[in-house]
């Protein structure tokens, strides 16, 4: 690994960090290890981690881009989820691997799950009798290319939401219900987007919000989660009246 940290020839103090570590090849089970490091005041959590790996500290962690666009770096940090490019190192802080998955090795864990739900929800345009581009409203269109696509992966979100369980189906979570929000304002997406949230659990969020004060680029699935269940219940009432009456109910204004 190049580290991407400049030698630190000026420490403004030395600071203490505590990570858990587990290696399946040699460790029974995860355990801490202390580590004191020289510290300049705009060092993050990977450039600590960074520093150690150059000190033949050799963690295993996932890091790629340190521009927060990429996600890789999700963990724990002092017992929150967040990116470790975009968390200041503090003195005493405690950095673990994410909780709801099995741990590989020191701060990696298995995603295996996540991308299988990816496969399952079938997260491409569905063409099949898609309308055309064409009479789109330009606000579709801007949700779709500079809101909806601005999630990053990182999962701190399934982190941090009290209902999502990455080993089970009851609720998928916030990150894939912003992916079907994002799915169903494609323009020519034929899926029923809403119908598929409604089917992953959406009815199971909470509304604590969670998820949108931990995104670290700002986003809010459970605003999108709001949204896809309305538009869901609204054409169940849409199929519902057309059997009863005939028509379609009369809008108000």
């Amino acid at each position: 690994m190049s580290s991407y940290l400049q030698p630190i020839t000026k420490p403004e103090a030395t600071y203490t960090i505590h990570v858990k570590r587990f290696n399946p090849e040699s460790n029974a089970q995860a355990h801490w290890e202390t580590y004191r490091i020289p510290f300049v005041r705009t060092m993050t959590v990977i450039q600590a981690l960074e520093y150690l790996w150059d000190q033949n500290n050799y963690l295993a962690f996932r890091a790629n881009c340190r521009e927060m666009t990429c996600g890789s770096c999700a963990m724990l940090i002092n017992g929150a989820p967040g990116l470790a490019c975009m968390t200041l190192l503090q003195d005493g802080s405690r950095i673990e691997p994410l909780a709801n998955y099995s741990v590989l090795k020191d701060l990696i864990v298995d995603t295996s799950g996540i991308e299988r739900k990816y496969k399952e929800l079938e997260f491409w345009p569905k063409l099949e009798g898609a309308t055309k581009i064409s009479g789109v409203p330009r606000s579709v269109l801007h949700d779709y290319s500079h809101i909806y696509s601005r999630c990053i992966e990182c999962y701190v979100c399934l982190e941090a939401c009290p209902q999502s369980d990455a080993e089970t189906t009851q609720f998928d979570g916030p990150m894939f219900m912003l992916q079907i929000a994002r799915l169903s304002k494609h323009p020519l997406d034929a899926k029923n987007r809403p119908r598929q949230a409604i089917e992953r659990g959406a009815l199971s969020c909470v509304n604590c919000y969670e998820c949108a004060s931990v995104c670290p680029v700002g986003l809010s699935p459970a605003s999108e989660i709001g949204k896809l269940r309305r538009r869901a219940f609204t054409e169940d009432f849409r199929n519902f009246w057309r059997k009863l009456v005939g028509k379609e109910p009369a809008r108000t204004p």
